[in-house]
């Protein structure tokens, strides 16, 4: 069986980030087939030659010499419309809803990105939280989703201060 439409477009795009990052490869067509050739171990005349195995191959290389992270199996679930609201608004002064939600390890894990972002460890976060320009009204701790959201807002517009005085 040969290389699916979708394995070529993938492979194509991959090539691509890969020829403008490496120092031994060139752009033109004949370039990228002798890459290809070496790599399958035959001579192919067109990436529509390779058949479906040998294009993961090539794939799956190209994805690990990149860094690219494989893309998910299973779709992400799809958030309710009242679930989306909630993620959406609650935090704030105009809050949609009235009831609560505890704050999960995906919140959590969302301000650590930011964290990381700004370069701040646990202790820099909480001294951030302690003080009068805390967004939790001076508490270290996150329960609700509505703290998490404060706290990720207040994180995210500081990242992109620092990115536009970088810039």
């Amino acid at each position: 069986m040969t290389i699916t439409a979708p394995q070529l477009r993938r492979l194509q795009v991959l090539y691509k980030q890969y020829e403008a990052h490496s120092l031994d490869t060139g752009s033109t067509r004949e370039d990228r087939l002798t890459w290809a050739s070496a790599r399958i171990g035959r001579t192919i005349a067109s990436f529509s030659d390779l058949s479906i195995d040998e294009g993961r191959k090539l794939i799956d290389g190209l994805q690990g010499a990149l860094g690219v992270k494989l893309p998910s199996k299973s779709p992400r679930r799809r958030m309710s419309r009242r679930q989306g609201e909630k993620a959406g608004t609650e935090g704030r002064h105009d809050q949609i809803h009235d009831e609560t939600t505890i704050a999960g390890d995906k919140d959590i894990r969302r301000i650590q990105r930011e964290m990381d972002r700004l370069g701040w460890d646990q202790a820099r976060l909480e001294a951030f939280l302690a003080s009068p320009r805390g967004p939790n009204a001076r508490r270290t701790t996150i329960h609700t989703l509505g703290d998490a959201n404060r706290v990720y807002w207040a994180l995210k517009r500081m990242g992109h201060l620092t990115d536009r005085k970088s810039a």
